[in-house]
């Protein structure tokens, strides 16, 4: 069972449809190899990765869509339900699951629809009530399976070592804008450890950025949406230490960093420059909560568990 043929598909995405195999992203239309994108050092658009599967954009033309006779598909449909039933169409051998891919475009009548008329459905937050924060009814059948980072991937690339600097992570989409990062950095400052601020200025484009804040010993979030929180776990795979917010990858990896007070943050960012001990336990614990929680390994372990769940009559 641990070669399932394996999809997720999505309505709410402009990213053209890709198959994985052996590690390497290959656009569907051209087999044009895309490995060198940002893809491979996400997290979502990893999923396809763990099986050699592939991801399907329902929005592209039906003679794009791959000729396979999947197992399971992850149905990540959040705009218009119809393509549910298209899938049904296309894939009738399939255990077809909901999915949630982002609070983005959030259509409470298309998610219940798929809700409803799915064999299950996954979401990634393990502190989140996400149905209740949705408005959503609960699934018959749901699994949390954390969207998940390929630890591999991120320190073959950006292991290096860590200079004395504080990554100002600054969050300015969907008024998520962290409103208190500016006094906690301002307060660092005026302390007396010795610590550089890092404010990211280059090109947008996720490995440009984590170009900018790999070599930082720690990054400063005062974010306070709970939903989310990709940057903690690759912080986590890159020993850079998250200090704030309230994301649900921080309450996870980081749950004595949590919160977005000034003097607390700073008390605890003074703390751990001071105190190698304790910034050791604080990143062996995030490395150790990502393998079980974020992983490539935890990620397709639940994914086959939830499946052979339903497979069984269970």
């Amino acid at each position: 069972m641990n070669n399932i043929k394996f999809a997720v598909a999505t309505d709410n995405s402009s990213q053209p449809s890709y198959y994985c195999e052996g590690g390497r992203y290959i656009n569907y239309s051209d087999d044009k190899d895309i490995t060198h994108t940002d893809l491979p050092y996400t997290s979502f658009f990893t999923f396809p990765e763990l099986f050699d599967g592939h991801f399907i954009n329902l929005k592209s033309p039906q003679d794009l869509y791959p000729k396979e006779d999947f197992d399971l598909i992850f149905a990540a449909i959040e705009l218009d339900q119809n393509y549910l039933i298209k899938l049904h169409e296309l894939y009738p051998n399939a255990v077809i699951m909901g999915m949630y891919k982002e609070y983005f475009n959030n259509n409470p009548s298309v998610r219940n629809y798929i809700i409803q008329n799915t064999e299950a459905y996954v979401h990634p937050y393990l502190n989140v009530n996400l149905f209740k924060f949705l408005g959503c009814v609960t699934p018959k059948k749901y699994a949390v399976i954390p969207q998940p980072v390929n630890h591999k991937t991120l320190q073959k690339k950006y292991t290096r070592e860590k200079k004395s600097t504080i990554f100002d992570y600054n969050k300015k989409i969907n008024r998520r804008e962290g409103s208190n990062n500016n006094s906690v950095m301002k307060k660092v400052l005026q302390s007396d450890i010795n610590l550089k601020p890092v404010y990211y200025t280059g090109s947008r484009g996720l490995q440009n950025f984590m170009e900018g804040w790999s070599d930082s010993k720690y990054m400063l979030s005062t974010d306070s949406f709970k939903m989310g929180g990709v940057q903690s776990v690759q912080c986590a795979v890159l020993k850079t230490i998250m200090v704030g917010g309230n994301n649900d990858s921080h309450r996870v990896l980081f749950p004595e960093l949590v919160g977005t007070d000034v003097d607390f943050l700073v008390s605890k960012i003074i703390q751990l420059e001071s105190d190698s001990d304790y910034r050791k336990k604080i990143r062996d614990y995030s490395y150790n909560m990502y393998k079980k929680c974020f992983s490539h390994e935890s990620a397709r372990s639940g994914i086959l568990k939830i499946y052979g769940e339903i497979k069984n009559g269970k």
